[in-house]
């Protein structure tokens, strides 16, 4: 008797399982996974960038390698002591060069964070882009002493 009431409780679930399967091996079921594979494996949608950094000890400076994008397309934007550096490319894809209509227009957004383990002089940020190499000087914030009255 015990295992008829196992049976029961478990037939629910292997209905479940079994539709499922059924409904993952038809064609649309198929055609929802292969483009779900397709774009999780497009690796340029949640791609970044190289980057490195060092510290001595007045500043930080971070090294980000972005061959091939213009230095107006890349933003560098401070948060408290959170530094993100990004860029965003379009390219544009032509079906019919005779035309000159694009077929489609690809646009990918690139960004790395960085955040800096104590304060960070906001106000005297240096950024240098030459040769594909982005240069970021970021000044460590003197300590303020604060006195007690």
């Amino acid at each position: 008797m015990a295992q008829n009431n196992r049976n029961e409780l478990i037939e629910p679930f292997r209905q479940f399982i079994s539709q499922m399967d059924h409904l993952l091996s038809e064609k649309t079921g198929n055609g929802l996974l292969q483009s779900m594979d397709g774009f999780f494996q497009n690796q340029n949608l949640f791609s970044s960038f190289p980057m490195e950094w060092e510290e001595t000890e007045t500043h930080y400076i971070i090294h980000a390698h972005i061959a091939g994008v213009e230095k107006n397309l890349i933003e560098i934007d401070i948060s408290g002591n959170r530094l993100t550096i990004s860029y965003e490319t379009e390219e544009r894809k032509t079906a019919n060069p005779e035309k000159g209509f694009p077929s489609s227009i690809e646009r990918r957004k690139k960004s790395r964070s960085f955040t800096f383990p104590q304060p960070i002089d906001e106000e005297n940020i240096q950024a240098n882009h030459e040769n594909g190499l982005l240069t970021v000087s970021i000044p460590k914030s003197k300590k303020r002493r604060i006195s007690i009255r």
